[in-house]
């Protein structure tokens, strides 16, 4: 996938390879409304590339899993909703950084 960064970055659906397929999702069934709140134990922000992926934090709450059929990658996807634009944002899942 044409990721320009290692931590979540906008990506259009005609950027989306067809190879990336939906595998599972993060989001608890029993949760209507998943918590906005970010885990940062570190003082990492959003946009770092060494943010923790904390499946119960936001965005990862939030989140679908994609796994790509070519290189075996795995990504994290979520839909941001503004007031009037839908913006799909993606990441690479880290093993490492996974909490």
């Amino acid at each position: 996938m044409p990721l320009q960064q290692a931590s979540w970055e906008s990506i259009t659906d005609d950027r989306w390879p067809k190879g990336v397929q939906k595998v599972g999702t993060l989001r608890p069934p029993d949760v209507d409304e998943p918590t906005f709140e970010e885990f940062h134990p570190d003082g990492t922000r959003y946009g770092s590339a060494s943010a923790p992926i904390a499946v119960a934090w936001f965005p990862a709450n939030r989140s679908d899993v994609y796994a790509c059929s070519t290189c075996r990658s795995v990504f994290l996807r979520y839909t941001e909703y503004g007031g009037y634009y839908i913006d799909h944002r993606v990441r690479l899942v880290d093993p490492a950084l996974v909490v």
